[in-house]
């Protein structure tokens, strides 16, 4: 019954970034490309996103998570702040890519 849980663990734990992390930010990137409609294009970038992040530490999904928070805030209160959606986008997706693109180089 153990061994089923440590199987079923991974799925579970990528389902849910793919849920929460992935589709928003997919969604998000993909509206300012003018994509927004597209679901099989809305799906292959979260599916991509769920698995860059399946093998990131707790703390920077925690980042992601708060990233992804700010960029679905209303416009009214981003402006408030002095912080413009696109800048956070690319911010959030330099935070999930320059591990990746540092891991890559130097291994």
């Amino acid at each position: 019954m153990a061994q089923k849980n440590r199987a079923l663990k991974p799925f579970l734990i990528g389902s849910i970034i793919f849920l929460t992390l992935g589709v928003a930010i997919a969604s998000e990137a993909l509206s300012r490309l003018g994509l927004e409609g597209n679901y099989v294009y809305l799906f292959s970038v979260a599916f991509v996103v769920t698995a860059i992040m399946l093998r990131r530490n707790f703390l920077l999904l925690l980042v992601l998570v708060v990233g992804v928070s700010t960029i679905n805030l209303p416009e009214a209160m981003l402006l408030q702040y002095h912080l413009n959606r696109d800048v956070l986008l690319a911010v959030i997706c330099a935070i999930i890519l320059v591990p990746v693109m540092y891991e890559r180089l130097m291994a």
